[in-house]
């Protein structure tokens, strides 16, 4: 049976335990921004439980994991899967949270840099991280369906000062293009994600996600 999967594409609270209080990483004092510590606490997150994940350093992580035999493991991308990589810092660990019309989008955290933030690659990117990077391999927590749904529909802006068209979904995402008002757009997939449903769309061709709250319907 496939479980329910809700991708993530905003930051985490500082309130939420999994990232924080009840964080392996967090309390021997490595906690985010890393990578390891918002790996491990997405997986808390996505599995409801204590993950049985490497506490090591995130080039660790896939090979720690194929020698227990915890979870399965390959180099197709699924949703909800960690994406292991190895470089000169200690590696690097992302959470594949959608693929789309042919590219993964993964949520990330990095050492010393970055609390949270969102990257892409296609999905037949033998190896999707920075260059320099060794791709390892995915380790596949679950078999997931996600909670985004196809709708498929002509939609009109109504909003006076037009719509933002965001990179991801996310109220702090990168604004591509502004819709303008009474403008008629197509909604393929719909998200709901903090509080907001989101629809991916076009305009100019430029793709992204905007607040369908702000359309009515044809």
């Amino acid at each position: 049976m496939r479980t329910r999967f809700s991708p993530r594409f905003t930051a985490p609270s500082y309130l939420d335990t999994c990232y924080y209080s009840d964080n392996i990483f967090y309390n021997s004092g490595y906690g985010m921004p890393n990578c390891t510590a918002y790996a491990w606490g997405r997986a808390t997150e996505i599995l409801g439980k204590t993950p049985k994940l490497s506490t090591g350093n995130a080039r660790d992580w896939f090979y720690y994991n194929k020698s227990v035999g915890e979870y399965d493991y390959g180099t197709t991308p699924k949703i909800g899967a960690i994406a292991c990589f190895d470089n000169p810092y200690g590696g690097h660990v992302a959470v594949v949270e959608d693929i789309k019309n042919g590219e993964i989008t993964f949520s990330n955290s990095a050492y010393g840099g970055k609390n949270f933030y969102l990257t892409t690659a296609e999905v037949d990117d033998e190896n999707p991280g920075q260059d320099g990077w060794i791709f390892q391999g995915y380790i596949y927590l679950g078999d997931f369906v996600s909670d985004v749904y196809n709708l498929n529909a002509n939609v009109r802006v109504v909003s006076e000062n037009g719509l933002n068209l965001r990179r991801f979904a996310d109220i702090n995402s990168q604004i591509v293009d502004v819709i303008p008002d009474k403008s008629q757009i197509f909604i393929t997939y719909v998200y709901d994600c903090d509080g907001y449903r989101w629809g991916y769309t076009s305009y100019n061709g430029m793709y992204g996600y905007c607040v369908i709250d702000y359309t009515e319907n044809l």
